[in-house]
């Protein structure tokens, strides 16, 4: 469910106000994006549920001298993204991981013969290897604009950092990307594969 920006400023003016029911309304708006961002980094139900949990907790603290002005969504992947974030350097892990449902949906279903899903499947574990090791900011801009789909503006406030530094590590990672998938061969394959169909 998703809310017009001006709509969380009636609500955020509303809780500021003393209507309790209108945090419960931003929550219920707000919540299943917040939950899909926290379990596409935590990889992890309880844990991204947990995280949700958090994130919301901060914002009830905070919304009483929130502006009504600022962007809310912003706000909120922004929260999110730093506790999730927090939360797997704490358990020693710091990948943003995608299991091989994402990088399905990521890659989308161009043909049902088994070959080709195997093949397929064999380019996304190449794909994904690579993701992988990509430095850290450059691996989460990727995943955030490609896998997330946001925007390079809505990227930029969720981490909080220009647009253009946002375009240069995009930049950085794609190229970087670009040469391992060569060294390994799979930019030549994935060629071949295009100019046959």
């Amino acid at each position: 469910m998703r809310t017009a920006a001006g709509e969380d400023e009636v609500l955020i003016s509303r809780f500021q106000q003393g209507e309790a029911e209108a945090f419960d309304r931003l929550m219920a708006a707000h919540m299943d994006k917040v939950y899909a961002l926290a379990w596409g980094v935590l990889q992890d139900r309880e844990e991204a549920r947990d995280a949700v949990q958090e994130v919301f907790i901060k914002l009830y603290g905070a919304l009483r001298k929130f502006p009504s002005s600022d962007n809310l969504s912003a706000w909120l992947y922004r929260v999110c993204l730093n506790h999730c974030i927090d939360r797997k350097r704490r358990a020693k892990r710091s990948r943003v991981d995608l299991t091989d449902d994402d990088w399905e949906r990521l890659q989308g279903s161009e043909n049902e013969e088994p070959e080709f899903q195997a093949y397929q499947s064999e380019i996304r574990r190449m794909i994904r290897n690579a993701v992988e090791t990509l430095p850290e900011r450059q691996r989460l801009v990727f995943v955030l604009r490609h896998y997330k789909l946001l925007s390079i503006n809505e990227i930029s406030e969720t981490i909080g950092c220009s647009p253009g530094a946002v375009k240069a590590h995009l930049s950085r990672a794609t190229a970087n990307l670009r040469d391992r998938l060569a060294r390994s061969g799979i930019l030549e394959a994935r060629e071949v594969e295009r100019n046959e169909l």
